[in-house]
């Protein structure tokens, strides 16, 4: 089910500004299956989501999405782990489907396996959805981070926790409860 802006209901509409009020940074608008899971939760605070958060949710979703993909491109699409370690495109390969896959999650789910895991949601500021283009542009963005290492370690500095790709893109992860 994609996010779409919908006409919000008072209750979900009075818990957001309330929300807002106690942090400023969360945007004016959130998708409508947020609002759904905050309407039916006896927990409706939304918080920024901190470092380690967001750490965890990245070793699930390697070991839940990534590592079964290499271990399939390994040993059933190449034959080995020679092979694998031989070829040029595999690892390319590899991490381009681990994005396009997350990037699929992202936009019809709004949560990646290790995000749902912790409550975390990723949330564009101006309320837009999170498109397969965009969500595909945010992991390219999140490889740039990894490989400047100081992008990715942003949140543990920084009062939005906000990492570098979430800057260059305009994106928050918010943790739900």
């Amino acid at each position: 089910m994609r996010w779409r802006k919908v006409k919000q209901n008072p209750k979900s509409l009075t818990q957001i500004k309330n929300n807002q009020d106690s942090n400023s940074n969360l945007p004016q608008t959130l998708p409508n299956k947020l609002i759904q899971e905050l309407t039916q939760s006896p927990s409706d605070s939304l918080q920024i989501a901190s470092f380690l958060e967001r750490g965890k949710a990245q070793v699930i979703d390697t070991f839940m999405i990534y590592l079964p993909l290499l271990y399939f491109l390994t040993y059933i699409v190449i034959g080995s782990a020679q092979g694998f370690r031989e070829s040029a495109w595999a690892p390319f390969a590899g991490v381009l489907i681990y994005g396009i896959l997350t990037s699929l999650l992202l936009t019809f789910k709004g949560q990646t396996p290790g995000k749902k895991a912790y409550s975390l949601w990723i949330v564009r500021e101006n309320g837009k959805n999170v498109t397969l283009l965009f969500a595909l542009l945010r992991f390219f963005a999140f490889l740039f981070s990894g490989v400047s290492i100081v992008g990715i370690f942003m949140p543990l500095w920084r009062k939005d926790k906000k990492a570098l790709h979430d800057i260059l893109l305009k994106t928050m992860v918010l943790k739900k409860g």
